[in-house]
């Protein structure tokens, strides 16, 4: 039998596992994966801030013992995702969430701090096959 072989092309995108990837859920919870974590300095904890003009999250590096407000990024799953328990400060801020978004363009500043735009977030629901 004679086959009639097509090339399926790779595309450019890189994979949300080669670059910075964060998600919020209702809970408050900010989850970033091990290539983010890593590329903000792998950090024991992180400032939890808010840009209400641009309604946008930012998460400062910090070191726990020196920062009082600092929240610790605690180890999440079994591939080095961490997150950051912050449901007060999200009630604070006025970010309330009826389902889980992701940041598919997060970014990190010249300050090294890791930003979450709320204006670009998408659903994170997994579609049902």
């Amino acid at each position: 039998m004679d086959r009639d072989w097509a090339v399926c092309p790779r595309d450019e995108k890189q994979s949300r596992w080669s670059a910075p990837y964060a998600t919020l859920n209702p809970s408050g919870d900010i989850v970033i994966s091990r290539f983010t974590y890593e590329a903000v300095g792998a950090p024991e904890g992180f400032l939890l801030m808010f840009d209400r003009a641009n309604a946008t999250i930012g998460l400062k590096p910090a070191v726990m013992r020196k920062e009082k407000d600092a929240y610790p990024a605690r180890t999440r799953g079994r591939h080095g995702g961490r997150v950051i328990r912050g449901y007060r400060r999200c009630r604070e801020f006025g970010i309330r969430l009826d389902q889980t978004i992701k940041f598919p363009h997060a970014t990190i500043d010249s300050d090294n701090i890791l930003l979450l735009d709320l204006n670009d977030a998408q659903s994170a629901a997994r579609p049902r096959y």
